[in-house]
């Protein structure tokens, strides 16, 4: 061989040998070089590429080790006879593509929050004081636990606000719900052991279950609780249960239907896993205490989160074990690292010690009660006959029902096409082929949005379907 055309940008920050030699590894690895075939002299190559020589042998040194070259004394570099191709990058035909949430001028996401009115100013004062009185305690490694001090003060808001008994050794803090839910799993050893969830529910509950080895009991939610007989026959070692933000409807437990799970859980030798996630965020009526209130048996695993009551941004979530499981997680909590930023988590602990979540979650509370009124009324004016809402009374999202003669996946693609996002309620189901709606209908969240933003979004809506 005489050339090899590579093209080398002598101003980038990659050093030039490093340039040759990925050239060269990428052509042989896309079958452009062939084996045996010979690599250019050294001379000659950098005769025509105007590096010197030491630049080239170091190259060809790198490509040498990893055995993609091989030198044969007094002839001169030869490419390897290698199998190439397990090591291509194969693409499948067409890619499903796929809009970005910034593309939805009117996405009515599930998981967005009003970020126009997060405190940025008391955060990043807060943050400064962390980073400027606490640095050198702040910036090592912490419990893995989670700080004392956020533990602490989690533990008077949940038991002055939730009714929740616990002290802050009875807490553990994890960025996210999910990575709490994946060490419970290991702490208690799910592995094969049946979960019970309600039907419908959170698909990725179900799926991070489903992928730690766990097999899914779907129970029907009817009269604001599980079906009694179901779950009896059930043979579940784990309840998975939002009683206070029955998800996705957003009802309330009502207490027998409390009375009658800690009951079965008891009976059963089983834990149930109280998710509270949103239940500050109610529109009708005044909060009622967690189930863990009414435990007295320690089989409650509580659950919290920051998540959307503060920022998803803020990955701070909580879980409050039973006394008894402590022991159990002492014996392991050095096998896992605290997946919270200290930064972030002293951040926190001051945002409350100082009365600032207090004032956040009472304004935003109101502020959403505003848009929840706001999605409903529009709704009502735009659709009228022609849609129906299913009013929770909880959370950041709603349920529509449309009354409509075309699919629901033709209602979506239209959706889309208008700049909407929307979510189908199908999605909320486990076992799919056991869905029992004939209209579509579909979740639509509104904490994202402006109040201007969701009339004019369902304004569209209703115009893109009828």
């Amino acid at each position: 061989m005489n050339e090899l055309l590579i093209p080398l940008d002598r101003n980038a920050s990659v050093p030039l040998y490093m340039q040759i030699y990925h050239k060269i590894k990428q052509e042989i690895i896309e079958g452009r070089l062939k084996p045996h075939t010979s690599l250019p002299s050294i001379r000659r190559l950098s005769e025509q590429l105007g590096v010197n020589k030491a630049t080239l042998e170091t190259a060809y040194d790198h490509l040498v080790m990893e055995g993609l070259i091989e030198s044969l004394p007094r002839s001169g570099y030869y490419v390897q006879e290698i199998d190439t191709s397990y090591m291509r990058k194969k693409m499948p035909p067409h890619l499903p593509s796929s809009q970005h949430h910034a593309s939805y001028p009117y996405g009515f996401h599930l998981d967005h929050v009003d970020i126009h009115h997060f405190p940025v100013a008391t955060w990043r004062r807060l943050m400064n004081e962390v980073l400027n009185d606490h640095a050198f305690q702040i910036l090592n490694t912490g419990d893995p636990q989670g700080e004392r001090g956020l533990r602490v003060q989690i533990a008077e808001y949940v038991r002055r606000v939730r009714g929740v008994h616990c002290t802050a050794e009875q807490i553990v803090i994890g960025s996210h719900s999910q990575v709490l839910l994946l060490l419970l799993s290991n702490l208690l050893d799910l592995r094969g052991k049946r979960i019970a969830v309600g039907e419908p529910g959170y698909s990725a509950v179900t799926g991070l279950f489903e992928s730690y080895g766990c097999k899914i009991e779907t129970i029907s939610l009817e009269n604001d609780g599980f079906h009694r007989g179901e779950l009896d026959h059930s043979k579940a070692s784990i309840v998975f249960t939002s009683p206070s933000f029955q998800y996705p409807f957003g009802s309330l437990m009502k207490i027998q239907e409390r009375i009658y799970l800690l009951k079965w859980a008891c009976s059963h030798n089983a834990y149930i896993i109280e998710d509270d996630h949103l239940s500050e965020f109610r529109y009708a009526g005044d909060l009622i205490p967690s189930l863990q209130n009414l435990d007295r048996e320690e089989r409650v695993i509580y659950m919290g989160t920051f998540h959307g009551s503060l920022s998803p941004a803020i990955n701070i979530g909580y879980m409050i074990l039973p006394p008894h499981l402590l022991l159990a997680y002492n014996d392991s909590r050095n096998s896992f690292q605290q997946t919270t930023s200290r930064i972030e988590q002293k951040t926190l602990e001051l945002f409350m010690e100082r009365g600032h979540w207090e004032q956040h979650r009472f304004r935003m509370k109101e502020i959403y009660r505003k848009k929840y009124k706001a999605m409903v009324q529009a709704i009502q004016t735009c659709f009228q006959e022609k849609a129906e809402v299913w009013e929770g009374q909880t959370g950041l999202h709603l349920v529509m029902q449309v009354h409509s003669d075309e699919s629901e996946q033709e209602l979506l693609y239209k959706a889309n096409q208008a700049g909407i996002h929307l979510v189908s309620f199908r999605e909320t189901w486990y076992k799919k082929d056991k869905y029992p709606y004939t209209w579509p209908t579909f979740l639509l969240g509104f904490g994202g949005l402006t109040i201007e933003e969701i009339q004019t979004g369902i304004a569209l809506l209703h115009e893109s379907w009828f």
